[in-house]
């Protein structure tokens, strides 16, 4: 049997990612497994762009993105908003700057910083905002970027516990104002608060900010920039609605826990109720709050890890999206009672989640896009609650894990902001002039396109399918077949194997060439090889005695993005 090498590699020697061992021959099965022929890529490409224009994941899914695409290298979008006449639209994600885009043409026109946390009132004139150093360490945070009801103001959540304020002109240039601080959160592990989703009154008067660490909801007045009120809600709020005279808060860990029920920690220092045999979060919740008399009144019990909110245009229905449970709960806004779930997979049984985060109406109110962010597609739902009939229509592949969506009224468009966006490019070192990746080469994007007909949607719908191995699940999934012969891995549940035992080795931190860069078989660069055999002589014998992978990838690219 031919050995076919798979392994982690990125190059460059400062990466700080995942470094995978998998000893005994488990990943022989991959290389038995059968290849599907209308498949994009097979198993044995290599992560990147490939010759026909396509892109391979490190997750062994394949991107290929639905419309026109524009690169943000150095941003992970997070935050994405038009101006009220859609002449211009912001994003912004891990840097301290917003990035304007003219949606006529996709080029950037402006990049502007942040203000200055000592900046706390606005400057008398604009340009005057230089006078202080703008903020190089601010970042938004989860979400939070919206214009004012009147569009001179730009709101944004600081993850590092601010509001940054931008003031926009007649001609749409942005230019950064000043910067509204917020009371600590005093949490044990954190005094600074983590501000997540944000809504301007409609007056423009008042922004109401969700204190994601303290769990509450915060009223802010515009005019003074101080905290009005404060309203207690549920664990980890994510996002505001405002609907008439209440707010609807998202709240990823649902409500407060009871006295006597089992708690887990949250986060820094936040407890949350979890479920008695996986000790994860057991539900998720949306508040409702009075903001005549002040209160919570409610405490709308969804799905898990609930997160963005969406709106109805005729305000009869609010939309949460329950990332962790691969559905949406539907809110009647007179009754405040879930009258609806839509699944956003084509099937509650199906083994690959969807993870819901994100919403976007049409303006006629009847169809619904979703954000599948591991599926890397936009999920399109036909919205129907009155008769309870709202189902999936079909899926659009956009970019890597998109997290962000916003309809452009004007050319009657879909943006979506895909977090990871495609494949970066390789840099070159300033100082070093070697080219190569590092941990922090950041590449999101931008998909844009007009919704597609019915019959484009079916085949978009199953190039989607296809791009995430959608028909290699559902054939795991059959009842085992008799008389198999045994292969490394079945390629049904139940089927038998030759593998008895697996050795798993996690080498954190070290890439694949920077330990077996040097070994001639597998496809490595001996050049970055900074811990050989010299160094490392147990693993390069386990490697020569049992299997070389060297097309093994870590999905995170650091260890902020989480542990597998």
């Amino acid at each position: 049997m031919k050995i076919f090498h798979f392994f982690h590699r990125l190059k460059l020697k400062q990466v700080k990612i995942f470094f995978w061992l998998i000893i005994l021959g488990l990943m022989f099965g991959l290389v038995a497994c059968r290849q599907e022929t209308s498949l994009p890529s097979s198993d044995q490409s290599p992560v990147g762009v490939t010759a026909d224009g396509r892109t391979v994941l490190p997750v062994n899914q394949v991107l290929q993105p639905f419309g026109e695409q524009l690169p943000l290298p150095g941003l992970r979008p997070l935050g994405l908003a038009f101006s009220l006449d859609r002449k211009i639209v912001v994003v912004t994600g891990k840097t301290s700057e917003l990035w304007v885009i003219n949606p006529e043409t996709l080029e950037i026109i402006q990049k502007v910083p942040f203000p200055s946390e000592k900046q706390t009132v606005a400057p008398p004139t604009p340009s005057s905002a230089n006078i202080l150093k703008p903020d190089k360490k601010g970042q938004i945070s989860y979400t939070g970027l919206v214009f004012s009801p009147q569009g001179q103001w730009l709101y944004l959540s600081n993850v590092r516990g601010s509001i940054k304020v931008f003031a926009v002109d007649s001609n749409g240039r942005i230019q950064p104002s000043h910067t509204l601080a917020l009371p600590p959160a005093n949490a044990p592990r954190r005094q600074a608060e983590i501000p997540a989703g944000l809504a301007v009154s409609q007056d423009g008067q008042r922004l109401y900010v969700c204190g994601n660490l303290s769990n509450r909801l915060l009223e802010i007045s515009l005019q003074t920039g101080e905290v009005q009120r404060t309203f207690e809600v549920g664990v980890a709020p994510f996002d505001v609605v405002l609907v008439g005279q209440k707010a609807y808060v998202s709240n990823w860990g649902g409500r407060r826990p009871k006295p006597g029920e089992l708690v887990g920690p949250a986060g820094r220092g936040t407890v949350v109720k979890v479920d008695p045999e996986k000790f994860i979060a057991s539900e998720g919740s949306v508040s409702v709050i009075d903001l005549t008399t002040g209160q919570t009144v409610k405490e709308i019990i969804v799905h898990l890890h609930s997160s963005a909110l969406a709106l109805s245009p005729d305000g009869r229905y609010l939309v949460c999206a329950n990332a962790a449970s691969d559905n949406l709960s539907v809110i009647d806004t007179r009754s405040d009672e879930v009258v609806e779930t839509i699944w956003v997979k084509r099937s509650p049984a199906d083994l690959f989640g969807a993870s819901p985060n994100a919403l976007c109406f049409t303006p006629d109110g009847q169809t619904l896009l979703v954000a599948n962010g591991t599926q890397n597609a936009v999920a399109v739902v036909e919205f129907e609650p009155q008769k309870k009939e709202s189902r999936l229509k079909g899926l659009i592949p956009v970019g890597w894990f998109p997290g962000v969506l916003r309809w452009d009224e004007t050319r009657h468009k879909l943006w979506v902001a895909n977090i990871k966006g495609h494949a970066p490019a390789p840099k070159k070192d300033k100082k070093t002039g070697l080219v190569g990746f590092n941990s922090h080469q950041y590449y999101g994007s931008l998909s844009v396109f007009s919704l597609p007909g019915k019959k484009k949607l079916k085949e978009l719908t199953n190039q989607t399918l296809l791009n995430f191995h959608q028909e290699r699940v559902k054939e795991a999934l059959k009842p085992p077949r008799e008389n198999v012969p045994p292969r490394p891995i079945p390629e049904r549940i139940g089927e038998s194997s030759l593998l008895k035992h697996v050795v798993y080795i996690i080498k954190e931190n070290r890439t694949y060439d920077q330990v077996l860069g040097d070994i001639r078989e597998g496809n490595g660069d001996p050049s970055l090889c900074i811990f050989g055999e010299e160094v490392t002589p147990n693993q390069h014998k386990l490697v020569r005695e049992f299997v070389l992978l060297d097309n093994i990838y870590c999905s995170g690219i650091l260890s902020a993005d989480g542990h597998q």
